[in-house]
C-alpha cells in the first residue's frame, strides 16, 4: 500500500463507515433532498422514465432532478450499449466523451459557479516511506473533476500601489476570497501567498486561484492516488467532509463510488495521515451500493440522482473553506513533488545546491552550437531515475471490475527525449549493434573502416509527424517542411474558388468538388426546421438552450432566401438527439470559463467534438463507425521512386502558380478587398515562391540528393484525433486469402491498411510487475496525452522576392466564406443505405472524415492544419489503391470551439487540399452546432456510396501488384532498409573475395 490507504469493503448500506455514512446515505434510491415531495424519482427502480416537462424553462438553479437530464440519460445509455456491440477494430473504444457528457452535465448543477476541468493533470501524494519517495513521479490524470475555486481579492487602483507597504499580519488574516463566477481583469487580482500543500493541481509563477476538487472521476490506475492528494489538500485547508469519486474505465461503463477520509490524528513525525476508502465490495451489489452501469438506464437514473445529491456537499465545502486554517495548522507535506527538505536530506541541501550551481556554470560556459535556452533547474534531490506512480500502485481494489480485461498494461511514460536523459548521458558511447558489429569484423582494418563509414552514413530516424507539422515551412527550400512533403506527393493545397477556366476546371476537377462540398455543408434555417426542433423531446435542463436556437433564428438576415433546408429526414434525425447537441453546446461554453481561470489544456472541447461525431454519425442506425486516437500509415515519397521527375518539377511547379493566379483572378473581380482575396493572394505569392525555389533547386543539381534527403526523414504514421470511416466486412479478408503467406499476409496488412490500432506503450522492467497486477484487478488504463514536440525554425535563407503573407495561409478560421455561417446550397439526398453487415476483425475501413483537436491557441492552428494535410493525402491516395479517385475525404481542424470542414481528392495523379474559404463553425453557437451536425449524416450516406465503388471495383484489384509496392512510407522504409541490407552484404561478400 504506496500511500498507506486502508481500504473498507461495503456489503450492505447500512456498512458504510461512520466518517462517510451520511454522504453514502445519497446513494440511497428515495434520498431526495432537493424535492422531498416529488415522488417521480422513485422511477429509478422501474425501466421508464416520466413523462417529459413541457414547460420551456428550465428548473431553477439548486432544483434539479434526474428527470431534468432524461432524455440525455437515455442516449448515453443507448449509445454506450451501441459502442459494447461494435469490434475495436485494433483497440477498446474510447466510451469517454459519452459518459463524461452526462456527468458534466450533472455535475454542472452543483453549484453556480463550479469548475469542470477535464483530462486534468494532479499532483501526485507522497510515498508511505518518505525516505525512498522518487523524486521524478509522473502527475496522475483526473478524467473529470467538479471543483470549486477560490479566487484572490479584488484589487482597486489604490490598493496596487500600496501592496508593497501593506502589513503582512493584515494581508494573512483578512484575505478576501470570491468564487470562479466572478469577473477577472488582468492586474485587478492579488496573488495568492500560501503555501503549496495548498494546491493539488499542477502550476508555476503566479497564482490567482486555488483549485479544491468536490467530484473526483477517474480510472482505477489514478483513482488511489487522486483521493489521497484531495484527502491531504483538504487537511491544508481545514476541511474535514469525506472526498467523493468514481473510478471508471476510459473504455469501460461500469462507475464505482469511492468514499475516503483521514484519520483525525497524525500517527507520528514524518508520517502522512492515513488514508481510509470505502466502496462496495461486490460489483453485483448495484446502485445502492454505489456501483453504477450507465448502458442500463435505471442504473444510470440512480448514478444523477447520487451526482445532483452532492449540492449540499459542494455547499459545505466550500463553507468549509478557511485560509486561516492554511496559515494555523501544522504544515503537511504530502506533495510528491514537494517533499519535506528538513526530514529528507538534512546538512546535504547546501551541497546539492553548489552542485547544481556547478552545472549552471558548466552548461552556460558551453561551445556556440549548443543550445542557447536556459538550463533546467534540477530535482531537488538530483534523482535522475523516472518513476512512474503505477511502481507504487496499491492492487486492493480488486472490487471494482471493468468491462474487459487487456493484455499488457498502458502507461504512458514521458517522452522519449526525457527518457534518453535518464538512461544514457554520456554522448560518445557506442551503440550496442556497432560494438557487435566490430568484434565480428575485427580482423580486418579495412573492414573496420568500411563499417565505421556505413554506421556514420545510416539514414536518419524518421521525424514524428507532431515534428513535422511544427517546423517551419520555408516553402520548397532544401530543408524538411510540409510544402515539400506535399510537392513530393503531388499534393497541393487550393481554395473554395471555383475556376472559368475549362480546361483548369477538367484537369483538377475542383469546381466539380466545390459542388460537392457545398451540398454536404448546406444548410438553411426554415420555420419547418423550427417546428420540427421546437417539438422535439429535450432535457428541462437545456430547454432555455432550446429557445434560443429557435427564437434567434427568426430574424430574416440569418439565413439567405435563395438556400434551401435539409432533407426532412436529417432534420428528424437530428431532432431525436437535440438534448446531446445543446448538452454539448453548454459544455463547450462552461469550458471558455475553465480557460480564464485555469488555462486551457489539449482536451480543450475535444469530448464536445468527440460527442457530436458519435451521436450524429451513424451510417447504420445504430452504428457508431467514430474510432478515437487512431493510428494512421502516411503516404510514402513518390518522387524519390520517381527519377524522371527532376526533368518534370519545374513544369508541376508552374501547373500550380497557374492554378493559384486563375483562383485569384476569380476572386479579383468579384470582391477585392475580401478575406478571400488576401487568402488568393498569399496563395499565388507562396506558389510563385515554390517555382523559384525549385528554379534553384535545379540550376544546383542537387535534385536527388535533397529528395533523399527528405525521404528518410518523412514520418511513418501519424496520429489522428477522431476518424469516421466506413467498415467493408470481408474484404479485407478477401484480399488476404489471395496471399498464402501468413508473414506476407501480416506485413502487408500492416503496411496497407490506412487504420491502425493504437500504438503500443512499453514499460520499464521495474514496472512490469506492479502494473501487471493493476491490469489483472481492473482491466482498463488511461491514455495521456502527450506533450507537444520543439519547433525547430528552419535555417534557410529568405528570400528576398516577395514573400507569401502565411497568416493568410496559416489560419482556416480568418475568414468565413458566408459571413453570416448559415448559407450554403441545396442537399441532394442519396437513397439511404439500410444494410448492415456483420463486421468482423479484418474489415477494410474506408476514411470518411478525418479529425485534429487543439486547444483555443491560434499558434496551433498552422500545426494542426498541417497534420490535417498529411491525414487527408494519406488517406486519398489510400482509396486510389483501389481504384477509387474523383472522390473527396473530409477533415475537421478543431481550435477549441471552432471547427472548419476541410477536403481532399485526387485527379489525374494530383491531390488537392481545399483548406482555404471553407465553412467553420462555433459550436459555443446552438445554430452552428447544428449547422455542423447537418453534416454528419450526409457524410454518412457519402461513405456508404464509397463502399459501393469499392464493392464495384473489387473484381478488377490485383493483390500482387498492391503487394509489390504498397502505398504506405512503412513499406517504403522497409524496401529502402532492405536494400541496404542487401547492399550492404554484397559489399562484404566482394571484399571477402
Amino acid at each position: 500500500m504506496a500511500f498507506g490507504e486502508v481500504v473498507h469493503y461495503v456489503t450492505q448500506p447500512t456498512d458504510w463507515p461512520e466518517p462517510v455514512r451520511g454522504i453514502a446515505s445519497l446513494l440511497s434510491p428515495f434520498h431526495c433532498p432537493d424535492r422531498p415531495s416529488n415522488e417521480h424519482l422513485a422511477s429509478a427502480s422501474s425501466l421508464t422514465l416520466p413523462e417529459p416537462l413541457v414547460s420551456s424553462e428550465a428548473p431553477a438553479s439548486g432544483s434539479y432532478t434526474a428527470k431534468d437530464f432524461q432524455v440525455l440519460i437515455h442516449s448515453t445509455a443507448a449509445g454506450l450499449s451501441a459502442l459494447a456491440e461494435l469490434p475495436h477494430y485494433g483497440g477498446e473504444r474510447s466510451t469517454v466523451p459519452l459518459w463524461s457528457q452526462l456527468l458534466h452535465a450533472l455535475a454542472n448543477t452543483l453549484s453556480p459557479d463550479v469548475l469542470i476541468l477535464e483530462d486534468a493533470p494532479f499532483i501526485m501524494p507522497r510515498a508511505q516511506n518518505v525516505a525512498s519517495q522518487p523524486s521524478n513521479l509522473i502527475d496522475g490524470h483526473a478524467t473529470l473533476l467538479a471543483a470549486h475555486a477560490i479566487l484572490s481579492m479584488h484589487r482597486t487602483h489604490s490598493d496596487r500601489s500600496t501592496t508593497s507597504s501593506r502589513d503582512s499580519d493584515s494581508e494573512d488574516k483578512d484575505e478576501s476570497m470570491y468564487s470562479a463566477g466572478s469577473d477577472l481583469c488582468d492586474g485587478s487580482v492579488d496573488s495568492f501567498d500560501l503555501p503549496l500543500q495548498a494546491h493539488m493541481l499542477p502550476g508555476r509563477g503566479r497564482r490567482i486561484s486555488a483549485v479544491v476538487p468536490v467530484l473526483l472521476v477517474t480510472d482505477s490506475r489514478n483513482i488511489v492516488p487522486l483521493l489521497c492528494s484531495a484527502l491531504y489538500q483538504r487537511h491544508v485547508w481545514g476541511i474535514r467532509q469525506p472526498v467523493v469519486g468514481l473510478c471508471c474505465s476510459s473504455t469501460g461503463t461500469i462507475a464505482t463510488a469511492i468514499f475516503g477520509w483521514l484519520d483525525s490524528d497524525q500517527s507520528e513525525e514524518g508520517r502522512m495521515p492515513t488514508v481510509h476508502l470505502a466502496l462496495a465490495a461486490d460489483i453485483r451489489l448495484g446502485p445502492s451500493m454505489g456501483v453504477f452501469n450507465f448502458t442500463d438506464t435505471r442504473s444510470a437514473i440512480s448514478l444523477a440522482q447520487f451526482v445532483l445529491g452532492l449540492r449540499t456537499h459542494f455547499e459545505d465545502i466550500k463553507g468549509a473553506i478557511s485560509i486561516e486554517a492554511v496559515d494555523s495548522l501544522t504544515p503537511l507535506h504530502w506533495r510528491s513533488d514537494a517533499p519535506d527538505f528538513e526530514t529528507q536530506f538534512g546538512g546535504q541541501l547546501d551541497e546539492r545546491v553548489a552542485s547544481w550551481t556547478h552545472q549552471v556554470h558548466v552548461q552556460t560556459s558551453s561551445s556556440e552550437g549548443s543550445s542557447s535556452s536556459s538550463p533546467r533547474t534540477p530535482s531537488l534531490t538530483l534523482d535522475t531515475a523516472v518513476v512512474s506512480y503505477e511502481t507504487m500502485s496499491s492492487p486492493l481494489l480488486r472490487t471494482i471490475v471493468e468491462d474487459e480485461q487487456v493484455d499488457g498494461a498502458d502507461i504512458r511514460l514521458p517522452e522519449e527525449t526525457r527518457a534518453t536523459n535518464v538512461k544514457g548521458r554520456g554522448r560518445g558511447s557506442q551503440p550496442s549493434s556497432l560494438k557487435n558489429s566490430l568484434k565480428r569484423t575485427s580482423a580486418s582494418p579495412q573492414l573496420l573502416s568500411e563499417v565505421r563509414t556505413s554506421t556514420s552514413s545510416r539514414a536518419p530516424s524518421p521525424y514524428p509527424n507532431s515534428r513535422l507539422t511544427t517546423l517551419s515551412d520555408s516553402c520548397l527550400k532544401d530543408g524538411v517542411t510540409i510544402s515539400n512533403w506535399l510537392f513530393e506527393r503531388h499534393a497541393f493545397t487550393v481554395g473554395r474558388i471555383p475556376v472559368r477556366s475549362e480546361e483548369l476546371a477538367n484537369k483538377t476537377g475542383i469546381n466539380a468538388m466545390i459542388k460537392i462540398y457545398d451540398q454536404m455543408t448546406a444548410f438553411t434555417w426554415s420555420d419547418d426546421i423550427k417546428t420540427i426542433l421546437s417539438n422535439a423531446e429535450v432535457d428541462s435542463s437545456v430547454s432555455t438552450m432550446r429557445s434560443e436556437l429557435c427564437e434567434r433564428n427568426g430574424d430574416p438576415n440569418c439565413q439567405s432566401s435563395t438556400i434551401d433546408a435539409p432533407s426532412s429526414e436529417d432534420v428528424e434525425f437530428i431532432s431525436c438527439r437535440i438534448s446531446a447537441l445543446l448538452h454539448a453546446v453548454k459544455g463547450a461554453r462552461r469550458c471558455d470559463d475553465v480557460a480564464k481561470l485555469h488555462g486551457a489544456n489539449e482536451a480543450d472541447r475535444r469530448h464536445e467534438w468527440d460527442a457530436l461525431l458519435l451521436n450524429f454519425f451513424q451510417p447504420v442506425l445504430g452504428q457508431r463507425d467514430v474510432l478515437l486516437e487512431r493510428q494512421l500509415n502516411l503516404v510514402r515519397n513518390l518522387v524519390v521512386d520517381d527519377p524522371s521527375f527532376a526533368t518534370r518539377a519545374i513544369d508541376v511547379a508552374g501547373e500550380y502558380t497557374m492554378l493559384c493566379l486563375e483562383q485569384h483572378l476569380c476572386v479579383r473581380r468579384t470582391a477585392e478587398i475580401s478575406g478571400s482575396w488576401k487568402q488568393t493572394a498569399a496563395a499565388r505569392d507562396q506558389a510563385n515562391q515554390f517555382s523559384d525555389d525549385i528554379e534553384g533547386r535545379d540550376t544546383k543539381g542537387k535534385f536527388a540528393e535533397v529528395i533523399a534527403d527528405h525521404s528518410s526523414k518523412d514520418p511513418i504514421t501519424g496520429q489522428c484525433d477522431a476518424i469516421l470511416v466506413i467498415p467493408c466486412s470481408g474484404v479485407a479478408n478477401a484480399m488476404l486469402r489471395r496471399i498464402s503467406n501468413i508473414d506476407e499476409q501480416e506485413k502487408l496488412q500492416k503496411s496497407f491498411m490506412l487504420v491502425q490500432g493504437p500504438k503500443p506503450e512499453k514499460l520499464d522492467a521495474s514496472m512490469e510487475e506492479a502494473s501487471y497486477q493493476i491490469e489483472k484487478t481492473v482491466g482498463h488504463s488511461q491514455k495521456t496525452t502527450p506533450g507537444k514536440s520543439l519547433q525547430v525554425p528552419s535555417s534557410s535563407r529568405v528570400s528576398e522576392s516577395i514573400k507569401p503573407d502565411r497568416a493568410q495561409l496559416h489560419n482556416l478560421f480568418l475568414y468565413h466564406p458566408d459571413g453570416n455561417q448559415a448559407t450554403q446550397k441545396k442537399e441532394t439526398t442519396p437513397s439511404q443505405d439500410t444494410s448492415c453487415d456483420e463486421p468482423i476483425g479484418q474489415d477494410l475501413l474506408l476514411p470518411v472524415l478525418l479529425a485534429e483537436y487543439k486547444k483555443r491557441d491560434e499558434s496551433a492552428i498552422s500545426t494542426a492544419m498541417n497534420q490535417m494535410k498529411t491525414y487527408l493525402v494519406s488517406a486519398v491516395t489510400f482509396l486510389s489503391e483501389f481504384g477509387i479517385t474523383d472522390q473527396p475525404v473530409f477533415g475537421l481542424v478543431v481550435n477549441g470551439a471552432l471547427g472548419a470542414i476541410t477536403m481532399a481528392w485526387k485527379r489525374n495523379n494530383r491531390i488537392y487540399v481545399m483548406e482555404r474559404n471553407v465553412r467553420h463553425y462555433d459550436i459555443r453557437d446552438p445554430l452552428q452546432a447544428l449547422q455542423f451536425v447537418s453534416i454528419l449524416p450526409r457524410l454518412a450516406r457519402h461513405g456508404l456510396g464509397l463502399r459501393r465503388l469499392l464493392e464495384k471495383q473489387l473484381a478488377t484489384i490485383d493483390v500482387n501488384q498492391l503487394q509489390s509496392k504498397p502505398w504506405s512510407k512503412l513499406a517504403q522504409r522497409q524496401g529502402d532498409e532492405a536494400a541496404k541490407r542487401t547492399e550492404s552484404e554484397q559489399a562484404i561478400a566482394q571484399d571477402r573475395r
